[in-house]
């Protein structure tokens, strides 16, 4: 079976993808079309590179027109779909696989670019024989919104940050003494700067906390941000706050490692934040680091059923919380992730999608 992978998802940064990708290997032969930081691309790994989404579409359609053969058209999230839908009309499938790992609802959606997306996603989401959601709270939504005859397959962002083979943990260490050296309980996020997920009132919450708690924002943001957060650093006189721009696989897993308590936080403005789908949270269990979640439902639902750290909205007591009892968390870190695997997920949403397309190929005879 020949499959076309299209994602206009960044290859080196985006996890989902990645995973996403490794079932698409399981179920055929594969040729993958995505951005990339990378320029090298292979036979079988378009890369695209600094293009515009213009761009995107084009080059996509034009590699998917000189690839064959296309039994599986796989497509990854919504920005896709545009050529996507020119490559389904000349090249006829015989199997379209949708991932909608976002929720953007049209109703909740404000802006006229966001509003054609939904218009789009929704059109394929009808017409895909396969939609896979990334929770179970999605998919219920789902199913109820687009009026689905059955509700999309989940697929959970389980996934974990994997060392590259040029990881050299000297030169982190290195770049990063003054902070390893400081006796402080250091608390990451890997959300960046980001104000609408909160970190303005993550950072306030240090002048709370005090000098034996350090946060690290890792990611970047948006000027306007940055500035919102240094702002705050600088009227609240704060000396144990770190800002750090986004950062390759191998500099995040060394800062995951050197962590105590992971920040998983989303806003509850939307249906895409409210029920969000964090595989953040699975990076720092994977690095043995408890996390403090806000009261999003899944993420709730996920600490109060694993203890694995806790969900408050008020950050600095469920920062005190965890931190008082760490070696409890840490334990039950350590005892989940122990039954949790990667592999495991992929398979699960392999067997889900083989299962399909038997099905709907007896259908057919």
């Amino acid at each position: 079976m020949k499959v076309l992978f299209i994602s206009n998802g960044i290859w080196d940064y985006d996890g989902r993808l990645r995973e996403l990708v490794q079932v698409s290997r399981s179920l055929g032969e594969t040729k993958l079309i995505t951005r990339s930081i990378n320029n090298v691309s292979h036979y079988d790994h378009i890369k695209i590179v600094n293009k515009n989404f213009i761009s995107f579409v084009f080059i996509s359609i034009y590699h998917a027109l000189i690839s064959g053969k296309t039994d599986v058209l796989f497509i990854d999230n919504r920005k896709a779909i545009i050529p996507a839908m020119i490559i389904r009309k000349i090249k006829r499938p015989r199997f379209t696989i949708l991932d909608v790992r976002e929720l953007y609802l049209s109703n909740e959606v404000h802006h006229l670019q966001g509003k054609i997306g939904c218009y789009f996603e929704s059109l394929m989401i009808k017409k895909a024989n396969i939609v896979i959601s990334a929770n179970k709270q999605r998919s219920k939504i789902m199913k109820e919104y687009y009026k689905l005859s059955e509700a999309p397959i989940v697929y959970e962002n389980i996934r974990r940050i994997e060392f590259s083979e040029n990881y050299n943990e000297k030169y982190y260490r290195n770049k990063y003494d003054d902070l390893l050296k400081r006796n402080t309980c250091k608390i990451i996020s890997t959300s960046g700067f980001s104000v609408s997920r909160t970190n303005d009132i993550l950072v306030k919450s240090m002048n709370e906390l005090g000098e034996n708690y350090e946060l690290l924002l890792v990611g970047g943001g948006t000027t306007e941000d940055r500035n919102v957060i240094e702002g705050l650093i600088k009227d609240n006189g704060l000396s144990n706050v770190t800002l750090i721009d986004m950062v390759d696989a191998d500099e995040l897993k060394f800062l995951l490692q050197n962590s105590d308590i992971g920040i998983v936080n989303y806003h509850q403005k939307d249906s895409n934040n409210k029920y969000c789908a964090s595989g953040k949270i699975y990076e720092f269990l994977f690095e043995g680091v408890p996390v403090v979640t806000t009261e999003n439902e899944p993420l709730r639902e996920f600490c109060d059923a694993h203890k694995v750290g806790e969900a408050n909205n008020n950050y600095s007591i469920g920062i005190s919380n965890v931190s008082q009892k760490y070696e409890y968390y840490k334990k039950n870190v350590l005892n989940f992730i122990k039954k949790i695997d990667v592999a495991e997920n992929n398979s699960t949403l392999l067997k889900a999608i083989s299962k399909k397309i038997e099905g709907n190929e007896n259908e057919s005879r």
